[in-house]
């Protein structure tokens, strides 16, 4: 069966876009989205706001696997480790808004690389197919990517950050070839999708009982015995969790305020074409993807208990959609030349979000460790 659901953006987030891109009529959106047609875009700057000289600020089209993908590069200084950021989703783009949440000490320390994956937002192609959209597609891609921007920024090795789905990713790619990386930094990532699961699932049970909740008590009820491949069971149970602000987000407004920026063609990087193809990125890449013998068979227990590189984990304290506590359990587990964990309070799955500077501290820390600064 197909998982419909996307994993990284949040499911309100998602039918967010869904109903406003469904209605044409709404009054002053098109104009607005149209303004970010000619894309020019944000410069870098100082923690002071200043511009910096010589800083790097590019959006480009290029071709990975034969598939035409687009990247964004933003950093104070070219010479800089360069960080490669994989999305979540899958089909998630985190790239509409790459303003509201990095931070001028992240683009102080690293080259960051933000790529839309093949078929998602501005990389989706509708005449991509579903095996186009295999997990060793997206590897090799990750695989190619990686040793293009070791040539053009002239470095032996880089960083790579995966969150949710990319989490995943990263580990299949450091599975298959990990020398062209300094370490690899996996946030929100899920271990085990049937153990991950059922842990929200009596963690959501937990909290319905504390506060009194009966009717979201008799939801979770209703759908015992819980089947974590059941997309009906998925839907009451992240429903649960995002409630009591343990999916994706926990700040409060806070995914309102996201879909209402890129809603409002706030966002630098994306045109009004990008955010139109922004769903069906989302679905096309979840049905390449998101199929049980893929997902129902994942777990990092069993597949990947050595590294040969540094793992460092960085989690939201509250993220109950990928517990922070099965993550810890597994980093205990894992065997690697140096590794580290490193929980962020006030925080769920979307970390990045929530906590910004925290996020971008954990990085830099990692960062200094791995080569010594």
């Amino acid at each position: 069966m197909n998982i419909k659901l996307n994993r990284n953006i949040s499911t309100s987030l998602a039918v967010g876009l869904i109903c406003i891109l469904t209605i044409g009529s709404i009054a002053g959106l098109s104009g607005a989205i149209a303004k970010s047609e000619k894309l020019i875009l944000p410069p870098v700057v100082d923690s002071t706001g200043n511009e910096i000289s010589g800083s790097l600020t590019s959006l480009e089209k290029i071709t990975l696997g034969g598939v035409e993908q687009s990247i964004l590069i933003r950093a104070q200084d070219e010479t800089k480790p360069v960080l490669l950021y994989l999305h979540g989703g899958p089909g998630g783009s985190v790239m509409p808004w790459v303003d509201l949440f990095h931070t001028p000490l992240l683009e102080e320390n690293f080259v960051v690389v933000h790529w839309d994956q093949r078929g998602a937002g501005k990389s989706y192609n509708a005449d991509l197919t579903i095996e186009d959209l295999r997990p060793e597609k997206f590897v090799a891609d990750t695989l190619e990517l990686s040793n293009l921007l070791r040539a053009r920024f002239n470095q032996d090795k880089i960083f790579l950050t995966g969150q949710s789905w990319g989490s995943a990713l990263g580990f299949m790619v450091i599975k298959e070839d990990s020398s062209s990386f300094h370490a690899y930094i996996p946030t929100s990532e899920r271990v085990a999708w049937d153990r991950s699961f059922v842990m929200g699932f009596k963690w959501a049970i937990e909290q319905a009982q504390k506060h009194g909740d009966a009717d979201i008590l008799a939801q979770l009820h209703a759908i015992e015995p819980f089947d974590s491949l059941d997309e009906a069971d998925l839907i009451v149970q992240r429903k649960a969790i995002d409630f009591y602000r343990g999916g994706d987000y926990y700040t409060l407004g806070l995914q309102d305020a996201y879909l209402a920026y890129a809603m409002e063609g706030k966002s630098p990087y994306y045109t009004q074409a990008d955010i139109q193809n922004y769903i069906p990125g989302l679905e096309l890449s979840s049905r390449g993807i998101e199929v049980s013998e893929i997902i129902g068979n994942y777990n990092l227990f069993e597949s990947f208990s050595h590294s040969d590189i540094p793992v460092h984990f960085i989690h939201g304290d509250n993220d109950h959609n990928t517990p922070a506590d099965l993550a810890f359990e597994y980093y205990e587990s894992l065997d690697a030349p140096a590794k580290s964990f490193t929980r962020i309070g006030a925080a769920a799955h979307m970390v990045l979000f929530d906590q910004s500077l925290a996020w971008a501290e954990a990085l830099v820390e990692i960062k200094n460790k791995t080569l010594g600064e």
